[in-house]
C-alpha cells in the first residue's frame, strides 16, 4: 500500500501563507518580474480564472488583470517543504522526496487498510495546516501502488482524499483517458488510438502480448500498473545521486551592456559547485551552453552541441573544488564566445558524477587548475581544502560573503538562487 502527497499550488500557496494580503486574490509565482517572465506557479484561484502555469506575464494579464505577480523565493519553499516532509517521515519509514511539493510514502507494514491509512494522513493534513501554515492545501491519494498512487491524488484538488483499491480500480479508469497517466504523452496516445485503446479502462484489458509488440517493455509496465501491481521502485530519500549538477541563467540586455558576462558565469559555476559538493561528488566532465540574441531555438531546450552555443570538456582527474571548476567554466566560455554577440542564455553543467575514489594522485593534470606544468597533489588537496572552508563561510554568512574579484558588485537578480519542481536540494529532514 502506497501514498502520494501533492501540495496544491505550492509556490502560490506558500506566498499566500507568508502574506495575508495576498489571500484570496489571483497570485503567480514568476521565475523573473518582467512582462515575459514565464508563471512558474499559479494560485488556485488564477487557475480558476484561466491562468496556467507556463504562461507568460502579459498572457496571464490577459485574462486576469487583477492577478498579483511575485518574484520566486526558493530559500522559503526549502523551508517550508522540510517542515511538510519531517511530519511525513513520521508516518512512514520510506519516504520518497519526488520533488519539491510532492512526496510518496510506502505504507506497508504501517497500517492494517486504507481506511486506517487514510484517517492516519488526514491528521497529517490538519497538522501541516496547524503546525505549517493554514493556507496550505494538499491532495492524498492511496492505492496498492505508486502509479495508482498518484493517480488517486490527481482526481480531486485541492485538498481532495482518494483511495484506489480493487473494488473501484476499474470503476476509476473507466472514466480517465489515456493523457491522465502521468507518462503518457501524445505520442503513445497516437498509438494506442490506433489499436482502438481511448480510456485507460481499455488500456488495462488490452492483451498484454499485443500490447508489448506495440511498445515492447513499457507495454508490459503500463499492464502491470493498471492492474495495480508494483513495478515502481521507491526511491528512499538520499539514496539515489543526481546525474548531473547545473545551474542557469536568461541574460537581460543591460547584463551584456555592462560587461557582466564573465562574472554571471563564474556566479553560476559558485552555485553549482555548491552544489556538488554538498552532494559529495566529483565531476569527470561539464559543458557549457551559451544562447544569442536573435537564434530562434528557445534557450531552455538548446541541444548541447548545436549552431556552436555549446562546448564540453573532461577532467584530467574528478573534480569539484572551486578553483578547477572556475577555470573550466571561463575557458569553455571563451570557445564558445567571441565577446561580441549579445547573450541571452547561460548555462553550466557538471556531468558523469562520481563519489571521491580515496586514492591520492601524485600530480593533477594540468586542465583541472591552470594551463601550465602540472600541480602536484598537495597543490590540488589546498584547493579541495580551501573550497570546502568556503562553502563553510557561505554556509554562515551568506553566499556574497566571499566571492572572486571580478564578481564584486554584481547584482543579486543576476544568476539568483534557482529552484525546480523536481529538485529538491537543501530540503532538510528533522
Amino acid at each position: 500500500m502506497f501514498a502520494h502527497v501533492d501540495m496544491n499550488s505550492y509556490f502560490a500557496s506558500v506566498e499566500q501563507q507568508a502574506n495575508p494580503h495576498w489571500r484570496g486574490r489571483p497570485l503567480g509565482v514568476c521565475a523573473y518580474l518582467h512582462k515575459h517572465g514565464c508563471v512558474i506557479a499559479a494560485s488556485i484561484e488564477a487557475k480558476k480564472l484561466g491562468a496556467k502555469v507556463g504562461m507568460s506575464v502579459d498572457e496571464c494579464r490577459q485574462v486576469c488583470p487583477d492577478m498579483v505577480f511575485v518574484q520566486n523565493d526558493p530559500p522559503k519553499y526549502r523551508a517550508v517543504t522540510s517542515r511538510v516532509f519531517s511530519l511525513l517521515h513520521q508516518i512512514s519509514d520510506k519516504v520518497e522526496h519526488y520533488s519539491i511539493d510532492e512526496a510518496f510514502l510506502d505504507l506497508k507494514g504501517w497500517y492494517r487498510d486504507e481506511a486506517e491509512a487514510a484517517w492516519s494522513l488526514a491528521r497529517m493534513r490538519i497538522r501541516i495546516q496547524n503546525e505549517i501554515g493554514d493556507w496550505l492545501k494538499c491532495s492524498i491519494g492511496i492505492a496498492p501502488s505508486k502509479f495508482l498512487a498518484k493517480l488517486a491524488s490527481d482526481l480531486k484538488k485541492p485538498n481532495g482524499l482518494v483511495i484506489i483499491t480493487s473494488d473501484n480500480l476499474d470503476e476509476t479508469l473507466s472514466t480517465l483517458e489515456i493523457e491522465d497517466a502521468c507518462g503518457i504523452g501524445p505520442r503513445i496516445r497516437r498509438r494506442l488510438n490506433k489499436l482502438g485503446i481511448f480510456s485507460l479502462l481499455e488500456l488495462k484489458n488490452y492483451p498484454v502480448g499485443n500490447l508489448m509488440r506495440v511498445l515492447g517493455k513499457a507495454g508490459w509496465m503500463w499492464h502491470e500498473r493498471l492492474h495495480g501491481r508494483d513495478v515502481d521502485r521507491l526511491e528512499v530519500a538520499g539514496e539515489r545521486p543526481p546525474k548531473s549538477v547545473g545551474h542557469s541563467f536568461c541574460v537581460p540586455r543591460r547584463a551584456n551592456e555592462q560587461g557582466l558576462i564573465f562574472p554571471i558565469m563564474l556566479r553560476l559555476a559558485e552555485r553549482a559547485g555548491r552544489r556538488l559538493r554538498s552532494f559529495g561528488l566529483l565531476a569527470k566532465s561539464m559543458s557549457v551552453q551559451v544562447g544569442f540574441r536573435g537564434q530562434t531555438q528557445n534557450p531552455s531546450f538548446f541541444h548541447p552541441f548545436e549552431n556552436g552555443s555549446a562546448c564540453s570538456m573532461a577532467f584530467g582527474e574528478p573534480a569539484n573544488d572551486v578553483f578547477s571548476l572556475a577555470h573550466g567554466t571561463t575557458e569553455l566560455l571563451r570557445t564558445v564566445w567571441d565577446g561580441k554577440r549579445a547573450v541571452s542564455f547561460l548555462a553550466v553543467t557538471f556531468h558523469d558524477l562520481v563519489p571521491p575514489s580515496g586514492q591520492i594522485p601524485l600530480f593533477v593534470p594540468s586542465a583541472n587548475i591552470i594551463a601550465g606544468t602540472p600541480f602536484p597533489h598537495y597543490a590540488w588537496e589546498r584547493g579541495t581544502k580551501a573550497s570546502l572552508a568556503v562553502d563553510n563561510i557561505r554556509d554562515r554568512y551568506g553566499e556574497e560573503a566571499i566571492i572572486f574579484a571580478s564578481m564584486l558588485g554584481l547584482e543579486n537578480d543576476y544568476a539568483p538562487d534557482r529552484i525546480g519542481f523536481r529538485k529538491t536540494e537543501g530540503v532538510k529532514v528533522n
